[in-house]
């Protein structure tokens, strides 16, 4: 318990009004009265940030722990938390709330999450990407947040070993929601 309400107070200092206007905006413009058109952009929109920020975070992350330089990774541990905050979630939040939004329209709304191939292996995989995210990927990240927040000189084996855990992590969180992309691009005849 402790390690959860730590880890609640780490992500605090990333949230912020900005943060919660931004939510805000996405909310409202993912309401289910736009056009299908609309929905699909901020669809497409959300995926580009989710992979997109995994990618760049993943590069990020490897040079600044392959540099000999530790003012690099204190500040790739904190960006890595503030890119999931400005970019991870919000492409979440885009791909769920209008994917909601396309299904009700075109497929007869929440039945189709489950009766529609792509959509159910779409929904799959995400899930599966954001228990990877939530459970192994953001604890990492806050524990090397916590080692580069550490006064004196940086614990390299320490971080180097949560690093190499993030790294496992990570390839598997970015596996899972390219291939929802495929997914949901084919449309496959999965069942």
């Amino acid at each position: 318990m402790t390690a959860l309400s730590s880890a609640l107070r780490t992500t605090q200092e990333f949230l912020g009004w900005r943060t919660y206007v931004a939510y805000s905006g996405i909310a409202i413009a993912s309401l289910p009265i736009w056009p299908f058109a609309w929905h699909l952009s901020l669809h497409i929109l959300g995926a580009v940030l989710l992979i997109g920020n995994a990618l760049v975070m993943a590069v990020w992350l490897t040079i600044a722990g392959f540099s000999a330089n530790d003012d690099r990774k204190r500040r790739a541990a904190r960006d890595v938390n503030r890119a999931d905050v400005w970019f991870t979630v919000p492409g979440v939040l885009l791909l769920l709330a209008n994917g909601v939004a396309m299904a009700t329209a075109r497929y007869g709304g929440f039945p189709a999450f489950l009766g529609t191939d792509f959509i159910a292996a779409g929904l799959g995989l995400l899930t599966a990407t954001a228990v990877v995210w939530a459970f192994r990927l953001v604890p990492a990240q806050l524990r090397l947040y916590a080692l580069a927040k550490a006064d004196g000189p940086l614990d390299r084996t320490a971080y180097r070993s949560v690093l190499n855990r993030w790294y496992a992590w990570g390839i598997l969180a970015t596996i899972f929601p390219v291939l929802a992309a495929l997914v949901m691009t084919i449309k496959p005849q999965l069942f």
